[in-house]
């Protein structure tokens, strides 16, 4: 059953992978796909690419670590105190709407052409599903459990973060899952536009000015198949798996 499962989810790639290869052969312009995953394979042994990539890991970390610290207590304000929602719920639901490229700007103007700007990027491009996911949890929790913490004697901040906040975790961790692909695109964003940053996007910009096809999809693959295992191996067999068995979803 598990062995069908995985040919299921492998299948449509297979298929779409075949037909690129295919294309590759029958049009002169198509780049081969074996030939990209090869030169993708071979900038991992480039001391210079293993740099960039560094360098945008060690962005989308802090950028990510702010995000989650931000958001998190961001949300367990406003699923607390409604007051505080109905104030801020409007803005938070703005930030949310804002795609992570629309932040570079005002980024460049407040910390100059830095890694800053690309951190504060981040942290603009990913905050807000958190929140929302977040205060959602917290606001979503059934009354059932509620009334069963009361009558075992529990009240104030005591059901708050031994009740609400932990039935909220599998909301919070769609939350975080959601950020870290919101953070990864905002900080391509960000690489991308303030060009004198060493990181993948810069490497795909002096990819694409020099036109140079190949190198270009190579780079592509490799922040592709970086975000697909952070997020299907962390977010969903290790850590999502954990809160599904935890919380008797799985």
């Amino acid at each position: 059953m598990k062995k069908k499962r995985i040919w299921r989810a492998l299948a449509p790639w297979l298929f779409l992978l075949a037909l690129w290869e295919l294309a590759s052969w029958i049009f002169a312009g198509v780049p081969s796909f074996v030939g990209i995953l090869k030169l993708a394979a071979r900038d991992f042994a480039d001391p210079s690419f293993l740099i960039a990539l560094a360098g945008s890991l060690k962005r989308m970390a802090m950028g990510y670590l702010a995000v989650c610290l931000v958001g998190i207590g961001s949300g367990l304000l406003l699923g607390r105190f409604r007051w505080l929602d109905d104030l801020l719920g409007t803005l938070v639901s703005a930030l949310n709407a804002m795609p992570g490229a629309a932040w570079v700007p005002l980024a460049v103007l407040l910390f100059g052409l830095n890694e800053g700007a690309v951190i504060f990027t981040i942290l603009l491009g990913a905050t807000g599903i958190v929140v929302v996911n977040t205060s959602f949890g917290v606001r979503d929790v059934p009354p059932l459990i509620l009334r069963a913490a009361r009558t075992m004697g529990a009240s104030g901040t005591k059901i708050f973060w031994h009740v609400i906040v932990p039935a909220a975790i599998p909301r919070i961790i769609d939350g975080l899952r959601l950020a870290w692909a919101f953070g990864w695109r905002a900080l391509m964003a960000g690489e991308l536009l303030i060009g004198s940053i060493r990181g993948m996007g810069q490497l795909i910009s002096e990819a694409a000015k020099q036109r140079r096809v190949e190198e270009l999809l190579a780079y592509m693959v490799i922040i592709a198949g970086i975000g697909m295992v952070v997020d299907g191996l962390v977010f969903n067999r290790l850590i999502g798996s954990q809160v599904r068995a935890r919380w008797g979803s799985a």
